[in-house]
């Protein structure tokens, strides 16, 4: 089996080095820290995540096809927070679903109601898919120390994955609509840009070579 460092990697498979170690970094990657202090990975395994195609958005439901646009949340590798709502906020592939869930559903700076208008919340590591939130048609809201309105979501965690390169749904039981959105999404690369966690994209904005560097997530 050949190895190659993280950064050759991120050049053989056109991303940037910096989302390739927040991938390993959240336990996506087999990668191996022995071998002179680097982060390693198998060669074939940079090979088929560099292959990895496009989320295909026109194939999802009604509400996001043609110009209808979609919130992506983006996010970091996950991190103990001091909430009494979540212990964590962000992804890891270790995460308990229950854990995950939490971590994932709130609390977001945006306008609710753009938020939840598709019903689906892809969530992007790196560029990528690693898990997919459904149901989501109410939310809580509050005003926060840092004096910004954030919003919690009533959602489903239709699916998420614990390795890039085998992208897998963890989730296996759930509705037939959400198994089959988590299925068009996962693993998937997803462009997407903004300033904070939440971002939008429509069907026709998002080219089959989409990469991300995921942007900072605002705790709380």
């Amino acid at each position: 089996m050949t190895l190659i460092t993280l950064r050759q990697a991120a050049v053989r498979s056109n991303l940037p080095f910096a989302a390739l170690q927040k991938i390993a970094a959240a336990g996506l990657l087999p990668a191996d820290g022995r071998h002179g202090g680097k982060l390693v990975i198998p060669t074939d395994v940079a090979q088929r995540i560099g292959a990895r195609s496009a989320v295909a958005l026109h194939h999802l439901l009604p509400t996001t096809t043609g110009n209808a646009t979609m919130a992506v949340l983006r996010v970091d590798v996950a991190k103990h927070v001091p909430d009494e709502d979540r212990p964590f906020i962000g992804f890891h592939a270790d995460l308990a679903p229950s854990d995950l869930l939490e971590a994932l559903r709130g609390w977001w700076v945006g306008r609710p109601e753009k938020i939840a208008q598709a019903g689906i919340l892809p969530v992007t590591l790196g560029g990528f898919v690693v898990a997919v939130l459904t149901g989501l048609s109410s939310w809580d809201t509050k005003l926060t120390d840092d004096d910004l309105i954030r919003h919690r979501f009533d959602a489903r965690l239709a699916g998420y994955i614990s390795d890039l390169d085998q992208a897998i749904n963890m989730i296996t039981t759930g509705t037939a609509d959400d198994l089959r959105i988590a299925e068009l999404l996962l693993g998937k690369r997803l462009k997407s840009t903004s300033g904070g966690p939440i971002a939008y994209v429509s069907a026709a904005s998002v080219p089959s070579t989409a990469s991300e560097i995921s942007g900072p997530l605002i705790p709380r």
